[in-house]
């Protein structure tokens, strides 16, 4: 199967508990209003949206042999991703996060990584890979088989089979930071990253300022992902930065992966950068506004007309 899109990283299931605005006290127990699962993971949201808006996703990643793998499986089919490239691992469990939101949407995770820090670069199908129009990596520090040399031959690798490459960066909750990912660096095309994350990968603090070192190592395009802010896109010779849709804000859980989908979709029908921030900027407002990261786009169609209201 030829496909758009493949994207290889972290796929979990999310438990979402909201609104959590205190906790009970220690062996006391709490009712919660809304108590729901979803697929989350960078990479296989950022695959499942692409698909949602009309592209042709993979992805590649490991899961365990538990009912949280069988969702995860599920949840991607349904969606038209292909998971031929998803590895199932005996005795292990799936990667999942207990995700706490409060009433403005704010989250608490506690996450199981799971499965997913078995995945290995041996683990990528460059069957696949060479095939595709772009290989996407999410990301950092929770694919610890990926980090740092390895994932940097894998981009090589892709980058010389014509393959458009791109990475989504995650919190690292050890600290290390930047080696997990400059070795990716002069192989990517584009990278994406979270405000705050970017600070703490870069030493830089404002968007552009952490743009343009991401892009001095090589990317021709960096995607600064502002939150409630919006988002800021650079290039060689232009930059442009979005405010936020003006949207109820339920869960910002995956929002960011999603609106990657968005940007990467864009990116392969050709639109130029500001068309692409603007798609990206629309998905992320969709997808704040329900559960769960992957399951508020609907189709290209009705998020190109959210895009044109806002």
């Amino acid at each position: 199967m030829t496909v758009d899109l493949v994207s290889v990283g972290l796929t979990c299931a999310d438990v979402g508990a909201r609104p959590i605005d205190e906790y009970p006290e220690a062996g006391k127990l709490s009712l919660v209003p809304h108590l729901e699962i979803h697929m989350g993971g960078l990479a296989g949201v950022t695959a499942t949206v692409f698909s949602q808006l009309g592209g042709k996703a993979a992805f590649i990643g490991k899961v365990g042999t538990d009912g949280f793998g069988d969702y995860l499986l599920g949840a991607m089919r349904a969606a038209g991703v292909n998971v031929d490239g998803v590895q199932r691992v005996p005795g292990e469990g799936s990667s999942a996060t207990i995700v706490l939101i409060s009433g403005d949407g704010e989250r608490t995770f506690l996450h199981h990584t799971g499965a997913t820090t078995q995945l290995t670069e041996d683990d990528v199908d460059f069957g696949l890979v060479s095939q595709a129009k772009a290989l996407h990596w999410g990301g950092p520090a929770v694919t610890p088989g990926l980090d740092g040399e390895p994932i940097g031959r894998v981009m090589r690798r892709a980058r010389e089979a014509g393959v458009k490459t791109s990475m989504d960066t995650c919190y690292d909750g050890s600290g290390v930071w930047f080696p997990r990912l400059e070795h990716a660096l002069p192989h990517l095309d584009i990278v994406m990253s979270s405000l705050e994350e970017a600070r703490e990968y870069t030493g830089k603090r404002t968007p552009e300022d952490i743009a343009s070192f991401y892009r001095s190592f090589g990317p021709e395009v960096a995607v600064i992902k502002l939150g409630g802010d919006g988002i800021y896109v650079q290039g060689a010779d232009e930059e442009h930065r979005l405010p936020a849709h003006r949207v109820k804000v339920v869960d910002t859980t995956g929002a960011g992966d999603a609106s990657c989908a968005g940007f990467l979709y864009g990116y392969l029908q050709g639109w130029d950068l500001l068309r692409c921030a603007r798609l990206a900027n629309a998905v992320g407002a969709l997808t704040v506004q329900n559960m769960g990261g992957a399951e508020a786009i609907v189709s290209l169609e009705e998020t190109l007309a959210f895009m044109e209201a806002g």
